[in-house]
């Protein structure tokens, strides 16, 4: 059916007026992280919360006052979330995928590209987007829980490498206490693909 009503029509306006509203205060209530780069938690996040925002807007079963209380209990489950991964290392852990590091000092590490279902190219496509001609001109290639890659370029004297730190780096299993100690296994820099 293409019509029902001119008020069901009203309806529907009004409810997706009043909870688009209510979602932008909501989100500028909680700042600039919630509409950061997106983790996975942040997706599922995001797409339940579009979920109940279409719900409160098209639904004539569900008030909106209803589709805000449901917005209000989102937010702050999140914001509760958050607060703990930023103080509790297990909860981090749970809620953020670990970064994964699939180049260390110009090598390849073939057991991470497979563990990960990533190829070399893609490998190469960011040290290229990074401004390196080689990936022996990279220290590290890291994907890091949002989906970004980063490319730190090799650099000459010393450095304390506290970027690292928490990162599964081969042969450091002190750096990482979600690497168990493993060793990464290299593979050629001409690996296709």
């Amino acid at each position: 059916m293409f019509f029902h009503s001119w008020a069901s029509v009203g309806h529907v306006v009004l409810a997706s007026a009043m909870v688009f509203l209510i979602v932008v205060a909501m989100l500028r209530f909680v700042g600039q992280r919630a509409l950061a780069r997106m983790s996975g938690f942040d997706v599922v996040f995001t797409v339940t919360l579009g979920s109940v925002v279409a719900t409160g807007a098209i639904s004539r079963d569900v008030a909106v006052v209803d589709a805000v209380a449901a917005l209000a209990t989102l937010l702050v489950i999140q914001e509760i979330i958050r607060y703990l991964q930023s103080r509790l290392l297990p909860v981090h852990h749970v809620v953020r995928e670990r970064p994964d590091v699939l180049l260390w000092d110009g090598q390849l590490l073939e057991d991470r590209l497979r563990q990960s279902s990533i190829s070399a190219d893609e490998v190469r496509a960011a040290v290229r987007k990074a401004g390196l001609r080689s990936l022996s001109d990279a220290r590290v290639v890291v994907l890091e829980n949002d989906g970004e890659w980063s490319v730190i370029a090799r650099r000459e004297g010393e450095s304390d490498e506290s970027a690292f730190y928490g990162l599964p780096i081969p042969g450091r299993p002190g750096n990482s206490p979600s690497d168990d100690g493993a060793e990464a296994v290299p593979t050629h820099p001409h690996r296709l693909p």
